[in-house]
């Protein structure tokens, strides 16, 4: 598997000036083969690959000195942004989405240049070297690197705070933990999850609790004027609350992701459609705030890498069964206590939810519990009704 190590760069004056000049070169460079392809499909009607501009590529290096200077997989790094962009236009097409052209970056809109393969540049732990950059690069190594780790690529990334870059590492898939401890997750809103075993974690409503301030912040840049040094000031600032959202609400769900991941061997959640959910203008605001797609993509990387399986299930029906004997009990998202009139079982909807998603995870993917152990689950009996407390 694929693990991302990211780490704060300390760049020298001289050092800084040199990456925002690589950075911009490779955006002239993304504009210049969009518009070859664009040039070539109207002359030709047939498109360009990014096979034949990385040919096209080695041609412009023997002409151009500048280009010359910097290590050819750096410039391939960008020809594959743009291969990969103009990628998900034709999947968006096949699908009958908007398909969204990919557009000409500005220079607001270009802040990361990469290396496609760990070749032509050096790291020895604690500097980066590479053709184009003056002296080493100086990394903050705030946690250390797997032992022996094979780094594949490279990105360099630019934010209001500086530059930092990012490793991709291979690593070794630990074999799978024989399953002695399940849980089922039901992910809301009132809540952020809710689990099987009673666990509850409540909504950090992050963005919600920096409304205030963001509306300050946003009203200051209407004022000013545009074209200014102030609006550059105060919009840099206004990124700046946007990046510290991000930072808290990522740091958030890194932490609770980690815990279930090594807590438990087998850990069920639904397959939710987010996308279509957050169509819903009334709840929109607070889906994307609980961020449930970066939670469950979190879980599923870190129970990979803790040995541990995750099963997503279908959602359909899981807050209207019962938990107890499986009976439908219909009831409108405004009812928070599931009340069973047919075997009087009386819990939060939540908590019957996540029991229903576990006893789904464990009957769905029997056949892929069978393999990760050698013995099937255990200790993962539904409580019965007279045993439970609201």
């Amino acid at each position: 598997m694929f693990l991302t190590y990211k780490y704060r760069l300390l760049p020298s004056k001289r050092q800084h000036a040199a990456l925002a000049r690589i950075c911009e070169d490779q955006r002239q460079l993304y504009c210049a083969a969009l518009q070859e392809r664009i040039d070539c499909y109207r002359k030709t009607g047939k498109g360009r690959s990014y096979v034949d501009q990385c040919r096209a590529l080695a041609e412009c290096r023997r002409d151009l000195l500048d280009m010359a200077a910097l290590p050819v997989n750096l410039q391939r790094w960008t020809l594959k942004r743009l291969d990969d962009a103009f990628s998900g236009f034709f999947r968006r097409v096949k699908r009958g989405e908007k398909p969204g052209f990919p557009r000409f970056r500005g220079k607001g809109w270009w802040n990361s240049f990469g290396f496609a393969e760990f070749s032509g540049i050096k790291f020895d732990g604690k500097r980066l070297r590479f053709r184009g950059l003056p002296s080493g690069l100086r990394v903050h190594l705030h946690r250390p690197l797997p032992d022996n780790a094979d780094i594949r690529s490279c990105v360099f990334r630019r934010d209001g705070r500086g530059w930092f870059v990012c490793f991709q590492v291979a690593v070794a898939v630990p074999e799978k933990r024989v399953v002695e401890r399940a849980v089922g997750i039901d992910l809301g809103l009132k809540v952020f999850a809710y689990q099987s075993d009673s666990v509850v974690i409540p909504a950090p409503k992050i963005a919600r609790r920096a409304e205030k301030e963001m509306r300050r912040r946003q009203r200051a840049l209407a004022r000013c004027k545009r074209g200014s040094k102030r609006r550059l000031k105060v919009k840099a600032r206004l990124a700046r609350a946007h990046a510290d959202i991000v930072n808290a609400r990522t740091t958030w769900l890194h932490q609770h992701s980690a815990r279930i991941a090594n807590a438990y061997d087998l850990i069920a959640v639904e397959d939710l459609n987010v996308r279509g959910m957050v169509k819903n203008h009334c709840l929109a605001r607070s889906i994307s705030d609980a961020s449930w797609s970066k939670f469950l993509g979190f879980i599923a990387y870190k129970a990979e890498k803790a040995g541990s399986t995750m099963i997503r299930v279908n959602p359909r029906n899981t807050s209207q069964k019962c938990s107890g004997c499986g009976e439908l009990v219909p009831k409108s998202l405004a009812v928070r206590i599931h009340a069973c009139p047919h075997c009087g079982l009386v819990m939060d909807r939540d908590w019957n939810a996540a029991k229903n998603i576990l006893a789904a995870g464990i009957g769905g993917g029997a056949g892929n519990v069978a393999k990760i152990g050698k013995r099937r689950p255990r200790n993962i009996l539904l409580t019965p009704a007279r045993e439970l407390k609201v």
